[in-house]
């Protein structure tokens, strides 16, 4: 029996108001998962054996979609419309999913210090390359009022690309954080986090904590009722926990065994605490954490984001 987690009422109910057309002429994961996302909209998707087919359908295409590896620059030259090329690996490199979490920087911070990398779970790379596509397709129908429309008639998204953006981002060089990033178990020493972080059991399953920040972990002391042993000065302070949480974790832990993933949830979300459970695919389908209308009745998903237009007043 699956739990109904967290009573917190549902957002507004998804939408699906665009009508487009799609033509696939070749595909590879990333082309499928970005055409799956396309169809939960009103878009129709269609095959095409070539690129010049493609352009002469009678319906014509908002856009084509490619596995990168299989057109040329020569095929579209002339092509009047945009053309999506996907790549499961990078730009002009065919491969999979895997060898983008590799190469990026993002398998080399997933597990414990004393562990090898890990890596993402399967397809996710291409997973994201496939809804960045399709965002990017479903962006091409919308027109920047009073200014000149000047249509790509080439677009590259590659996994690879987007995990290392996100490799980017998160190692803090943008900012010229002078720290490493790098697997390090329960805590993120060097790249701006505190204690605790990653995945703990409670009652009756896991949750996932992420503090990176003193207000964080006040709010996680909040949410367990600012225990006796949280007013020891040394366990103030989640800077220093992070380099040593040899004294800490055991009563960290005490307080989840008391809990269960609800409980704990419902703290976190009254006291602002960063912990979320770890639920199970048939505990996410019948959970109310997600907005009305993203889940269907019979499990399947809608779109991940809401497209509408507000009408002015008149």
């Amino acid at each position: 029996m699956t739990k109904n987690i967290s009573s917190r009422k549902n957002l507004e109910r998804s939408t699906n108001p665009i009508s487009a057309h799609f033509a696939v002429v070749s595909s590879n994961r990333s082309v499928l998962y970005a055409a799956s996302w396309l169809s939960k909209t009103d878009a129709s998707i269609v095959g095409a054996p070539s690129i010049k087919h493609a352009a002469e359908l009678k319906k014509k295409p908002t856009a084509i979609l490619v596995a990168g590896d299989t057109v040329s620059d020569r095929e579209i030259k002339g092509i009047d419309m945009p053309v999506i090329f996907f790549w499961d690996f990078e730009v002009g490199q065919p491969g999979i999913g895997a060898f983008a979490s590799a190469v990026s920087g993002v398998s080399s911070v997933i597990g414990k210090a004393e562990s090898a990398p890990g890596i993402l779970p399967v397809h996710m790379p291409e997973q994201w390359a496939g809804i960045f596509g399709a965002s990017l397709a479903l962006g091409l129908l919308f027109d920047q009022p009073n200014q000149e429309k000047v249509m790509p008639n080439r677009i590259d998204v590659s996994a690879a690309d987007i995990l290392r953006a996100f490799a980017e981002q998160n190692s803090g060089n943008h900012a010229g954080v002078p720290y490493g990033w790098r697997r390090n178990g329960l805590t993120a020493v060097e790249h701006g986090g505190v204690f605790p972080q990653g995945f703990f059991q409670c009652k009756d399953g896991y949750v996932a904590v992420q503090a990176r920040s003193r207000q964080d972990w006040m709010a996680i002391l909040s949410a367990f009722d600012n225990p006796k042993w949280s007013e020891a000065k040394t366990m103030q302070n989640p800077f220093k926990l992070s380099e040593d949480d040899s004294e800490v974790l055991p009563y960290f832990q005490s307080e989840l065994d008391k809990r269960t993933m609800v409980e704990l949830l419902d703290l976190a979300l009254l006291n602002g605490a960063p912990m979320a459970p770890v639920l199970s695919t048939p505990e996410a389908v019948s959970s109310e954490i997600f907005r009305d209308g993203f889940v269907n009745a019979n499990g399947s998903l809608n779109l991940p984001f809401i497209i509408k237009r507000l009408q002015n007043d008149a």
